[in-house]
Formats: structure tokens, sequence, C-alpha cells
């Protein structure tokens, strides 16, 4: 049983939970290392401890918004490479770009490494989502068959037609929509949950725009993240549960948005 089930389980739905986490495999794929410019950070065995205490199998690391270091991200993608050596079976590793500098090198040198995938952050960085060199970057993960994750979350509104850009571009190019695009829920949802190759991530969200996207968006589109340090993994975790069970999903079903939806990119 799940450490926090005293909190959640009820006589009504024990056996809900009991059949979740019989067989689970728990991915949070979106999850943070590094310092940040707004002061938060993270090391990856404060990660790991994290994870061990919510029962998270696995987790997709992406690097903060480095303060010294937000040309080529090169010393925090360095971070992140090392973290995931150290816990190879643990941490799916992407590096950060910057599409305003040169990021061809660092491009090759972390695809050469090994990573999965890479992290823009348009509000961070300053760039629209369908700004030209950004658009390059989705042509060389298309290629490569590296995923992107894209904040589409606090400092941007409409970006679903930029979405809708991206996808149509780029129709084999692997996208998780971090946050969800919260800021533009309804509209990104109309536009593009229905296409292949995109899922949204929970990270963040507000309770009634949880409800939406699990009421809205087929659950193979839907993967469980925390945004960790931003926010406690463990009550991300209980959110996300709790919101798909009160919405009738299956316990099959959460399961696959705990982590079987997002696992089938890797491996």
């Amino acid at each position: 049983m799940h450490k926090w089930s005293k909190y959640s389980i009820t006589s009504e739905n024990i056996g809900i939970y009991e059949e979740i986490f019989e067989n689970v495999t728990i991915v949070d794929c979106h999850t943070h290392i590094g310092k940040d410019k707004d002061q938060h950070k993270l090391s990856p065995d404060s990660l790991i401890k994290a994870m061990n205490a919510s029962k998270v199998n696995k987790a997709i690391i992406l690097p903060l918004n480095d303060p010294y270091n937000t040309r080529d991200f090169n010393e925090p993608n360095d971070a992140v490479w090392l973290a995931s050596k150290v816990y190879k079976d643990r941490l799916i590793p992407f590096f950060r770009l910057n599409p305003h500098f040169k990021w061809q090198d660092e491009f090759k040198l972390r695809l050469g490494q090994g990573f999965k995938g890479v992290k823009l952050h348009p509000r961070s960085q300053k760039f629209a989502l369908t700004f030209s060199k950004a658009m390059k970057i989705y042509e060389a993960c298309e290629k490569n068959n590296l995923v992107i994750l894209i904040h589409t979350g606090f400092g941007l509104e409409a970006i679903a037609d930029d979405l809708l850009t991206i996808t149509k571009k780029f129709p084999a190019l692997k996208l998780i929509i971090g946050h969800s695009g919260f800021v533009d829920l309804d509209n990104v949802i109309k536009k593009i949950s229905k296409l292949d190759n995109v899922i949204f991530d929970t990270s963040s969200l507000r309770i009634f725009d949880l409800f939406d996207l699990l009421k809205k968006v087929d659950y193979h589109k839907i993967s469980f993240g925390s945004d960790i340090p931003y926010y406690d993994i463990d009550l991300a975790l209980e959110g996300v549960i709790d919101s798909a069970i009160t919405v009738g999903k299956t316990p099959n079903q959460i399961r696959k948005i705990l982590g079987g939806n997002i696992l089938k990119w890797f491996r």
C-alpha cells in the first residue's frame, strides 16, 4: 500500500488503490536538478530521496535555468548527464538549449552521450514557440528521434495555434506539453490532443484544470509530472490519482497515466 494511503483511501475506493499499486511503474516526467535564477535548487541525491519516499521508479530530469550558464547550458547539461550515470536505472536525461545562441555543438555532444530529449523554456529564454531558430531545434529532434519537453505554463498566453503549427510541420516529433498548456488549456486540447506523438504532462496543474484534462483528453496522452522542486512529488502524485479516480478512470488507465504512456517512448 502506498505511504499516503491513510489520507486518501476510503472503504469505497480501497480496492481501486490496491489494484493500481499492485503492478505499476511510476514515472515522473517533469523533474529538475541544479540551480535556477529564481533561487530554486535541487541535487540529484535529493531528487532520488524524494522519488524513493513517493515510490516513484523513474524520472525525466531537466536542467534548471542556471544563473551562470544560460547560453549553451553546457554545465547544467553536464550535471544532468553525470546524475544519469550515477542513477542510470532511475533517471532519464534531457538537455536544455537556448535557441538564441549557437546550439548545434551542444546538441551533437548530448546526442552522442545518449540523452533522450531536449528541454525548451520559451519564457525563461524569451522566444516564441514558433521562433525560427526554435523550429530548427524541433527539426533536429525529429530527425534524431529525441523527445522535446516544452514549457507551456506561466509567462505564456495564447499558444494553441503555435503548438498546432509545430505538430503539423514536424508530425513525427515526440512532444511533451509541459504543464499541459494550462494557460490556454481549452484551445490546446481542441487543437492538438488528438494528434499523434503528443503527451500532456500534469505538472503544476490546478485541480479544475486537471479534471478538465482527464475528462477531455484520451488517457493514453496524459502523463504524470510533479515539477519538483517547484512542487512536491507526493502531493502531485496524490492529486493525479485521486482526480483520475473521481472522473472514473480505471486502475489500468491510471497505471498508464502514472508511467506506461511515457515509458513507450524510452524503450
